[in-house]
């Protein structure tokens, strides 16, 4: 019997160990291409650009939303938009950023409303991605909450090492992959495209609201303001049609936000977008709701930014 167990334990070792060689090895072609690796220029942008710098920070509401030249002719600050994949999480997105702030950075965080139904630990095939290819150095940022949560998409990403497609006749998507960024972070090459007429329409109601995820921001915003950084809140530019379906949760994050006693540029309302402005997803818009969405910015951000500051 003692020779069966440690036989059976020498096997399930085995496994594990060829699990996490699979897990480390360098990143597929197909990988390479993708979205997660934009964060390498974004990561590249939260450390090098100079001062004075405003840093958009959420998902791709983000990336597909703005035109940060226009931001930067305007206000005559340096843009970073990092916003690359809401399911990466909120609370990865804070991390990371964190580690890069510098004194008299503005940051503008623009949560997508999903967040504030899913876990501040939340793990993801995006986020196991990008600390196990992308950086491997981003897994000291996760919790033990998220490296748990990140346990089942572990599966998918052993699967796509192995897989023969990850590897020949690579077809770069024109959108979504790691060229599809600007100088700035901002997803540009849909802009010249149509609208995508199959957009899956979204309802959120308000008893998944997730308080955890308002309290874990103003945690993590106590620490930029003692690296000398200034928070504000805006919103995602998002369909007039999901907003009605939602409006309830999202009177309850805008409620919540001003609670906890953010700086709030606009409100939700404002930033509700007509349906001809959006792409492909109620949170992309195409550049003529760019355009509308970074006009609107503009205008919350100079008013915030002429205000005295004590």
């Amino acid at each position: 019997m003692k020779k069966f167990i440690l036989k059976v334990s020498a096997f399930i070792f085995a496994i594990i160990f060829l699990l996490v060689i699979i897990l480390l090895l360098p990143p597929t072609p197909k990988a390479s291409k993708s979205i997660f690796f934009g964060k390498i220029k974004k990561d590249s942008l939260l450390q090098n650009e100079a001062s004075p710098r405003i840093i958009f920070l959420g998902g791709s509401n983000l990336s597909f939303g703005l035109d940060s030249q226009t931001i930067k002719d305007s206000l005559g600050l340096n843009p970073i938009n990092t916003g690359i994949h809401a399911p990466l999480g909120i609370k990865y997105m804070l991390e990371n950023t964190l580690q890069y702030i510098k004194n008299g950075d503005i940051i503008v965080l623009v949560p997508e409303y999903h967040h504030f139904c899913w876990d501040w630990d939340k793990g993801s095939d995006g986020l196991v991605l990008t600390v196990l290819d992308v950086d491997k150095s981003k897994i000291k940022l996760l919790s033990l909450g998220q490296i748990i949560n990140c346990i089942p998409f572990t599966n998918n990403h052993i699967m796509s090492k192995l897989n023969k497609d990850s590897y020949q006749n690579i077809v770069e998507d024109d959108i979504y992959s790691v060229n599809s960024f600007n100088q700035y972070g901002d997803t540009y090459t849909h802009w010249n495209r149509q609208r995508v007429d199959s957009i899956k329409v979204h309802t959120i109601v308000v008893e998944e609201y997730n308080p955890e995820i308002m309290a874990g921001i103003k945690k993590i915003n106590q620490k930029f303001q003692k690296k000398g950084a200034l928070l504000s809140i805006s919103f995602p530019g998002y369909q007039d049609i999901s907003f009605r379906n939602s409006e309830e949760f999202i009177k309850k994050v805008e409620q919540e936000y001003l609670a906890a006693g953010f700086t709030i540029l606009g409100t939700a309302e404002r930033y509700k977008m007509p349906d001809s402005l959006i792409f492909d997803t109620p949170y992309h818009l195409n550049k003529k709701g760019v355009d509308r969405r970074t006009r609107l910015l503009i205008e919350d951000l100079r008013k915030e930014l002429l205000k005295p500051r004590h």
